[in-house]
Formats: structure tokens, C-alpha cells, sequence
């Protein structure tokens, strides 16, 4: 049986060419309060010396374990993530917190953020605040010190705060139950908005539980070689995966029963203001079904579509 009072977390922390830093990182993790945790260190077949390093490390904590990942995955963080969630379920997981091998954990992150959990076990996720950094000398440990306003995380409630930008949330905040995650794995397809897409995705689907800890419990490193600039020299290549998001996500909001009028209603102003073919026949054939036509809010999306057609149609013949 697991244990309740200290269940393990899960740290997937995903790496590539990272034999610079990612000691800094793993003390981070070393130096928690909270001790009953594993750290599966996946990595994307680095051609520097991180293999080398990190072995050195792990040699003497055993809670650490490094993996290389195999042929049969994709190169990129995506699929490095995947192996990891691969990894956890094989290993019954019980708490998952992703991380990044460049980024800074506060002490008592895993402390603070799984006691939530044990005193309400219903609980799907909980989520602390982060700060951006250049170098460790800039990051404060003193809770009050750290705190920042401008990196809140006050929501209630997550899509619509996560989809409009009105919260701070990256892939360090959380710690999941893994439970949720169990049937999700992000899209190998995308190399840039895979977090952003992974998390849309979950909010959108699941009623989750949440609880937020308004502390800066985690540092994001800032600097120019990051994962995924270290891996794709493609310069087409964010512009490329952002436009495949955006079309993936509005095809899974228009499968709901009951999608939420605020993204349809960011998705019309998106398709009018940018002329985006796609979006607009998609949203047009959407809110001319026969149940939907009669919905006053969905109409008037449509009609909004419509005239912009006319207008456009009207410029044209004045050119």
C-alpha cells in the first residue's frame, strides 16, 4: 500500500546538451525538505557530456535514475516528456512534477505543494508561482523576498485564465495527480506550444481540482540556448507548430458538447482580424448547424463572419 502521510513524487525531468548546467538544477532537487521523491532524468541522446555528468551525480543519491531515450521515440521534448510519462506509469506513479534542466526549484517546493494533497486527497493538481532568473545570484529563497505580484496565478478558473494569458503557468508550477495524466501525452508533432497545448487540452476535457500556492517556489531560467533552440535550427519552424496548434485545439473545442463560448469567440476574432480561411469555414460550418443556428450567441458569431466576408468582398471591388 502507498504511503499517505509521505506519497512519492515523481519528478520527469527532461534534458539535451545540458552538461553545463544541469547540476545546478539537480542540487535544487537534491536540497528539498520533502524527501520521499524519485527523479527519472530523460535524456534526448545529448551529444555533450551530460550523460557523464549526471551518472556522476545519481552515483550517490539513488532516488535519481538516468535514462536515455530510445530509437523508437521521436527526437524532441515532447517525446522526451512522453518517455517520461511512459517511465512513471510503468513505475506506479502516484504524483508527477515536470521540470526542466536548467531550472531552479525553491526547497520546500515538493513539501509545500503535496501537503495540499494529503489533507484533501480529491485534489487533481496544485500550482505555485514562478520567477524568471539569468543567473543563480539572482534568485531569493526568502518566500516574502520572492514574491512578485506580476506572476500571478489567481484564477477561478483555469481554461479561461490559461487560455487568455491572465495567469503565470509553465510546465514547473504543477504537480499533478497522475492519475489525470494517465491517458495524455503531448504531441510529438509540435516543437514549439507543446506545453501550452498539453495543458489546453487537459482543462478542456477534464473538471479538475485545484489548489493554488501563491509562492514563488520555482525559478525559470532565461537565456538563448534553451531546449528547443538547441535542438531545431528551422527558423519556420514556432511559426510552423503554432499555426498546427491553433488548428488542433479549435477542431477539439468544436467536438465538446458544450464548448466554451469564450474561446469560439477568440477563435472568431482571430479567423476575421488574420483572414484565416480555415478558421473561418470551420466556425462558419459550426454555427450553421441546425442546433446551433438558433443559439442568439453562436448566431451572432456567424453573423459576424458573414460580414466580414461582405466587407472584405467590398474593399476588393473598390481596389
Amino acid at each position: 500500500m502507498k504511503s499517505r502521510i509521505h506519497p512519492k513524487i515523481t519528478i520527469l525531468l527532461a534534458t539535451f546538451n545540458r552538461a553545463h548546467l544541469i547540476v545546478e538544477t539537480l542540487k535544487s532537487i537534491q536540497n528539498q525538505t520533502y524527501y520521499n521523491f524519485e527523479c527519472l532524468i530523460t535524456d534526448d541522446n545529448s551529444a555533450d557530456d551530460t550523460e557523464a555528468v549526471v551518472n556522476e551525480f545519481i552515483e550517490t543519491d539513488d532516488r535519481f535514475h538516468y535514462f536515455k531515450k530510445p530509437k523508437e521515440y521521436r527526437q524532441g521534448l515532447s517525446a522526451t516528456r512522453n518517455y517520461g510519462l511512459d517511465l512513471a506509469e510503468k513505475r506506479n506513479a502516484e504524483f508527477i512534477q515536470f521540470f526542466d534542466d536548467d531550472d531552479i526549484m525553491h526547497p520546500q517546493k515538493l513539501e509545500l505543494q503535496i501537503e495540499p494533497f494529503i489533507e484533501e486527497p480529491k485534489l487533481d493538481i496544485t500550482i505555485c508561482m514562478y520567477r524568471k532568473f539569468w543567473g543563480v545570484t539572482q534568485i531569493q529563497f526568502n518566500l516574502k523576498k520572492a514574491f512578485d505580484p506580476s506572476y500571478s496565478i489567481k484564477t477561478d478558473n483555469l481554461l479561461r485564465s490559461f487560455y487568455l494569458n491572465q495567469i503565470h503557468l509553465n510546465s514547473l508550477g504543477p504537480i499533478w495527480k497522475f492519475e489525470v495524466l494517465k491517458k495524455y501525452r503531448f504531441d510529438t508533432l509540435l516543437f514549439y506550444a507543446e506545453e501550452r497545448e498539453f495543458y489546453l487540452r487537459i482543462f478542456l476535457k477534464e473538471s479538475l481540482k485545484y489548489q493554488l500556492i501563491e509562492q514563488i517556489l520555482c525559478w525559470y531560467r532565461k537565456h538563448d540556448q534553451a531546449i528547443t533552440s538547441n535542438l531545431y535550427s528551422n527558423p519556420n519552424l514556432k511559426g510552423e507548430s503554432e499555426k498546427l496548434f491553433q488548428k488542433k485545439f479549435l477542431k477539439l473545442v468544436l467536438k465538446q458538447s458544450r464548448p466554451p463560448f469564450f474561446i469560439l469567440k477568440s477563435y472568431t476574432k482571430i479567423a476575421v482580424r488574420r483572414n484565416n480561411i480555415f478558421f473561418i469555414d470551420l466556425l462558419s460550418q459550426y454555427f450553421s448547424q441546425v442546433k446551433n443556428i438558433f443559439k442568439p450567441k453562436y448566431f451572432a458569431l456567424w453573423m459576424y463572419i458573414k460580414m466580414s466576408k461582405v466587407l472584405n468582398f467590398s474593399k476588393i471591388l473598390k481596389l
